[in-house]
């Protein structure tokens, strides 16, 4: 395996790119400099590999952002990768198994969330695990049987695949809804660990989205596939906040309240919203991959995740700027946010930057995965605001 280096190239290559934006505005009107460099180091793995098969989807940074913890879904036995970031080396790996005293249902997670005293959950949003740094299960929360006190989840729904964990460490929160896969989430729900009681709310946000769902019938009767506007969900104090892939627009659920209020932003280099123009099923797969090849070229707006070293929330977009030949060539922009959800800058990237399915925010950098011949390797953006 290699050692820890930096790619040279790759870095004249983009920072070609960089350079100070000069009376930017956000959405006070405040002139904001923005600039940023970029830079990619390798991660090393002894003599070991590094699980990249699922792209680090399954990870999750430590409280003090020192390891990333990378879960080998798929892969039985199954384990999770401690990467260490300071040093850029894997140290260690702790075992998991479908079997025995400490077993989890199945080698597929969808998230796993990193504590402040070291233990950890994983949750495959059927149930959610409690462990410690050795591999000892701890607890098991099973959401199908309604073990927390409070509300009932009504007669035929389920917790559907969004989850979010507060930074208290106090509460997840979820969508449910129905249980096909065409149906769209009813509301919200909520699970207080540490009380051990749950309730749901109905809310009426996300039956808009089904004009971007395009579901693929095999023999026009099974349904195999589904294309959907992605919903984020993040906890900031009293409020749960909600975005999707689709819409440049935030919504606001203050828990507190009861109350729904939202921001619509504009951007100079994408579009305000997907099109959505779709049909709602197919029944053959030539078609339906053509739906898919189009809304590949459509914006696409990434999660929110918060840089507690600038004090900003970051996110990302994508939207095809052009074809070559039959590639799709995507302009990437990153946009920041103040603490109120107000916009500060958004900035185009070179047009060479991969944008990723993990991406995080470290020691005032932004971390995004790159594959880099089966090694793992980090693309860091560091940027630099300065305020008039």
């Amino acid at each position: 395996m290699n050692k820890i280096r930096l790619l040279t190239p790759i870095i004249l290559a983009v920072l070609a790119s960089c350079g100070t934006k000069e009376g930017a505005e956000n959405m006070q009107g405040t002139a904001i400099d923005f600039s940023y460099q970029l830079d990619t180091v390798m991660v090393d793995a002894g003599e070991n590999f590094i699980y990249l098969n699922s792209s680090l989807i399954n990870s999750g940074v430590s409280q003090d952002g020192k390891y990333l913890y990378n879960f080998k879904t798929g892969v039985n036995p199954t384990g999770i990768e401690v990467i260490n970031l300071d040093n850029l080396k894997l140290e260690r790996v702790i075992p998991m198994s479908v079997d025995g005293p400490n077993a989890i249902r199945s080698p597929y997670m969808s998230n796993i969330y990193m504590l402040a005293d070291g233990t950890f959950y994983l949750s495959d949003n059927y149930e959610v695990y409690h462990f410690d740094q050795e591999g000892n299960k701890l607890s098991t929360m099973v959401y199908a049987k309604q073990e927390f006190e409070g509300e009932r989840l009504p007669e035929g729904k389920r917790i559907q695949l969004n989850e979010t964990l507060s930074k208290d460490e106090k509460t997840i929160a979820t969508l449910y809804g129905g249980e096909k896969m065409e149906d769209s989430a009813d509301g919200l729900a909520l699970f207080d660990l540490e009380n051990k009681r749950v309730k749901y709310k109905q809310l009426g946000l996300f039956k808009e989205l089904d004009k971007y769902q395009t579901i693929f019938y095999y023999e026009k009767v099974h349904p195999m596939n589904m294309l959907m506007a992605d919903i984020s969900l993040l906890m900031k104090n009293d409020s749960l906040l909600f975005s999707n892939s689709a819409q440049n627009k935030i919504y606001f659920y203050n828990l507190a309240t009861d109350s729904i209020s939202s921001k619509t932003y504009s951007s100079k280099f994408t579009s305000q919203e997907a099109k959505g123009n779709y049909p709602p099923r197919s029944d053959s797969e030539e078609e339906f991959q053509e739906i898919l090849n189009e809304k590949d070229k459509e914006v696409s707006y990434g999660k929110l995740f918060f840089d507690e070293h600038n004090d900003v929330y970051w996110r990302f977009a994508k939207e095809m700027d052009h074809m070559k030949g039959d590639t799709i060539q995507y302009k990437t922009v990153l946009t920041a946010f103040d603490p109120e959800f107000n916009q500060l800058h958004e900035e185009l990237l070179p047009s060479d930057f991969v944008l990723p399915y993990k991406y995080f925010a470290r020691k005032g950098m932004i971390y995004t995965f790159l594959n880099i011949e089966d090694e793992l390797a980090f693309v860091r953006l560091k940027p630099k605001f300065e305020h008039d």
